[in-house]
């Protein structure tokens, strides 16, 4: 009798830009799951007792072993499932991966947050896919209606200031992200990915946000699909779909098409693709210096509050610049441990290999300064969607 094959239970949801950063990244790794869309009973009596919250996305491995968080989900199956490998060999590469999934995660948020909450012209299809779960007992057309009576709906939608939206800052938002869809589109017109002809962990990460919120909403969907339309075939083309010729005829058969040795992999030579570099100079000009104010703050908070083991997931406010707009937006305690990835990664290289990424960085303002930032005032572990402190808190006694 044949061994059964192992299956991982994949709780998810499709407005969730962080379950969608998995999705395609189980497929691409080939790796056998089924797909849970947690209802209010699934989150009360499976994930709440084994997570701590009402989250997703949540995995829970063929050994009843429960992973959450996208970022820990892939850093998980990779281990698992090592090939093809999603995390670049080389250090550049790596390096440039990690800071663009970052970037995707915790930047594009800001753009995405304002085009889903901001717009009322969609708020018909927001407010039905959220009420596909949280009134998953009534009718269609109910589904629509008085979410704002259920908290985590409130929550949501009542948090996009804290990213920094606001009536100052909507027009350089906007701006940023379109200018961002025509900088990737151009990126694109090369490669079919961040780094080359195949997927690495930040094309996922991008999936993921553009996926869930600003393609499938109807607002920035359209906007995508008409300015940037590269855009959206690649959003298309990561979801699975074949949007190309894939096939060549031999003897009256459709055989699938070769691929050229230099149109597959990475590539080569630790490469970055010139192509990247207008996105990479954004991750600088907007993202970088919040994150490094964000080290000070959240040492500052460390210091200041010896006995508070799980750090809050705003600790106050902080100034931020898009274009020519000043505002200010939540300082925001996740980031850092993504960031102590990137530092972590950065100080396990070879003293000649540090010296290539210091060099690489030189052109990007505060790029040095990142990479060597000082997190021992500020080491974090992570648990659920908040961090704690890596040391155990000081007593009060």
């Amino acid at each position: 009798m044949a061994s059964r094959k192992k299956v991982y239970q994949f709780f998810a949801q499709e407005i969730s830009p962080y379950s969608m950063k998995i999705r395609p990244y189980l497929r691409y790794k080939n790796i056998p799951y089924e797909t849970v869309i947690p209802s209010f009973q699934v989150h009360r009596e499976i994930i709440i007792p084994r997570v701590g919250l009402s989250v997703v996305p949540v995995i829970i491995t063929p050994e009843d072993k429960v992973v959450q968080d996208s970022t820990a989900i892939i850093e998980y199956l990779e281990q698992e499932h090592p090939y093809p490998p999603v995390v670049p060999p080389t250090p550049k590469q790596t390096l440039v991966s990690l800071l663009l999934e970052l970037f995707a995660d915790e930047w594009l948020t800001i753009p995405a947050m304002h085009y889903r909450w901001s717009k009322p012209e969609h708020k018909k299809y927001i407010a039905l896919n959220f009420g596909f779960v949280m009134k998953e007992h009534t009718s269609p057309l109910e589904q629509m209606e008085n979410l704002e009576d259920f908290k985590f709906y409130s929550s949501i939608k009542n948090s996009f200031p804290f990213q920094g939206i606001n009536e100052n800052t909507i027009g350089e938002v906007e701006r940023s992200y379109q200018e961002f869809l025509e900088d990737f589109q151009q990126h694109l017109n090369k490669y079919p990915y961040l780094l080359g002809y195949q997927p690495c962990v930040a094309d996922f990460a991008f999936f993921g946000l553009l996926y869930a919120m600003l393609y499938r909403d109807p607002v920035p969907g359209y906007l995508m699909k008409c300015q940037a339309p590269l855009v959206a075939s690649y959003i298309e083309r990561m979801n699975g779909a074949v949007l190309s010729p894939s096939h060549d005829v031999i003897d009256g058969k459709a055989v699938k098409k070769s691929v050229p040795p230099d149109k597959q992999g990475l590539l080569p030579g630790d490469e970055i693709p010139e192509t990247l570099q207008p996105i990479l100079h954004r991750v600088f000009r907007e993202q970088v210096p919040v994150l490094l104010d964000t080290v000070k703050r959240v040492s500052q908070y460390m210091k200041d509050n010896p006995d508070v083991d799980v750090l809050p997931r705003i600790i106050g406010l902080h100034d931020f610049r898009l274009g020519d707009v000043t505002s200010q937006r939540g300082v925001y305690t996740y980031p850092i441990w993504m960031l102590q990835r990137i530092t972590d990664y950065y100080h396990s290289l070879s003293p000649g290999q540090q010296r290539m990424i210091d060099r690489f960085l030189e052109e990007y303002p505060g790029g040095q300064e990142l990479v060597q930032a000082d997190l021992t005032g500020c080491r974090v572990e992570r648990m659920d969607v908040r961090v704690r402190r890596a040391e155990p808190a000081k007593s009060k006694l």
